[in-house]
């Protein structure tokens, strides 16, 4: 068995399929959101309705990034404790992680609804764009050429600024801000704080065939926890209220553990000689549990069921694989360059749509040609647009600009 320094050696670096994985996933996410204001294109390139027993692979983005999130887990977690940093540290880091995630998620949300834009003193557009930079303010990774008395500075300008926002914030009904739902990035947010921390106990068993199925297990009960508040009957019972209120969050999590555990067959020293066995063997038992819970679930992204979180899994892992044989095994790797800002930036290339949104509502022109409102020529602006995002992500890295949490 390899001792637990070499153990710490192999999880500290950069892994390019991870890297590659992520960078593929943030791209198809912007690419669908372009494609969400389109008509006349199938349903396949669309998210299906809560009720429809489903899932196309646009209800697969949103998991894609969950898992990969779980897939850099042992990695981030392995690197804070090589620097020295105590567990109660770690912890620390990885809620604030999840509170930025969280805060950012229902800022966003409010951009989208709930707002009285007659009520409100400034222009939603200018409302957003304002909270975008205070974003960048506060979670941008600053150069060390900067002074850090500069940069706490600047930070706390963005901290300031977003309590504004908040307090200018004019709702329907005389309501403020409200998390009318966390929004892709605080679900994001709840679902890392939970994972994070269950792998930040598990992460010093020993064995790690233990370790993997410890964190299985607590993965199945996740599920079990998800299924007890989607058959329960919330009104009669305040636990099981609140158990219905967090569902969605234990399948989340449940994705980003089954990353997590993905991680640790490919790149735990314990399991190099056989990661390919044990790669076929989760993916395999993945995939009989998603058909088994289909007899009692829907598949259906927009409730979190239990069914759509385990396709999503088997789905990621076969990706994954295909990845993983293609960089690593086939060292196919120039193709790979197009995807390093949204592998590195993910964040800065997400929200920039927005930011360029926000600007065009300000200005008053519409970034899609009418011509490319609908149908296929939809579907090439969608994919252009998405190209060009990506350059502009890259030219922003280039340039220093990162946002990291």
């Amino acid at each position: 068995m390899n001792s637990p320094a070499s153990a710490s050696a192999a999880l500290s670096n950069r892994v390019l399929s991870i890297d590659v994985f992520r960078g593929i996933t943030i791209f198809i996410m912007v690419f669908v959101n372009e494609l969400a204001g389109v008509t006349g294109i199938p349903q396949w390139m669309k998210h299906l309705p809560a009720d429809v027993d489903g899932m196309t692979f646009v209800d697969l983005v949103f998991p894609a990034f969950l898992f990969i999130v779980g897939m850099s887990i042992p990695f981030a977690i392995q690197a804070r404790a090589s620097k020295g940093d105590s567990t109660l540290a770690i912890f620390k880091h990885i809620a604030l992680r999840s509170v930025g995630l969280i805060v950012i998620g229902v800022f966003m949300v409010n951009t989208e609804s709930g707002y009285d834009a007659a009520a409100m003193s400034i222009s939603m557009p200018l409302w957003s764009l304002l909270m975008f930079i205070y974003v960048l303010l506060i979670w941008s990774n600053y150069p060390k050429t900067i002074s850090p008395a500069i940069a706490l500075g600047a930070k706390l300008i963005g901290v300031a600024g977003l309590i504004m926002l908040w307090w200018l914030y004019k709702g329907t009904g005389s309501t403020g801000m409200t998390p009318q739902w966390w929004g892709i990035l605080g679900l994001i947010g709840w679902a890392y704080l939970i994972a994070g921390t269950v792998f930040l106990l598990c992460r010093n068993i020993v064995s790690a065939s233990a370790r993997v199925l410890t964190l299985a297990i607590i993965a199945l009960v996740l599920l079990g926890l998800f299924a007890i508040s989607f058959k329960a009957d919330a009104a009669s019972a305040p636990l099981l209220a609140l158990l219905k209120e967090q569902g969605g969050n234990y399948t989340h999590a449940a994705i980003v553990l089954s990353g997590v555990i993905l991680s640790q067959l490919f790149y735990a020293p314990q399991f190099a000689t056989q990661k390919a066995k044990y790669y076929w063997l989760f993916t395999a038992v993945v995939g009989l549990l998603a058909l088994a819970s289909w007899q009692f679930f829907p598949i259906s992204k927009i409730w979190s069921t239990p069914s759509w979180g385990l396709f999503s899994v088997f789905f990621c892992c076969a990706i994954f694989g295909a990845v993983y044989w293609l960089v690593d095994v086939k060292q196919q790797r120039a193709w790979t360059t197009f995807f390093e800002p949204s592998a590195t930036n993910p964040l800065l290339v997400y929200i920039l749509p927005y930011i360029l949104f926000a600007l065009s509502g300000i200005l008053g022109f519409h970034f899609r040609p009418e011509m490319f409102d609908a149908g296929v020529p939809g579907i090439i602006w969608s994919l252009f647009f998405s190209c060009v995002i990506m350059l502009i992500g890259a030219g922003l890295t280039r340039v220093g600009l990162r946002v990291k949490l």
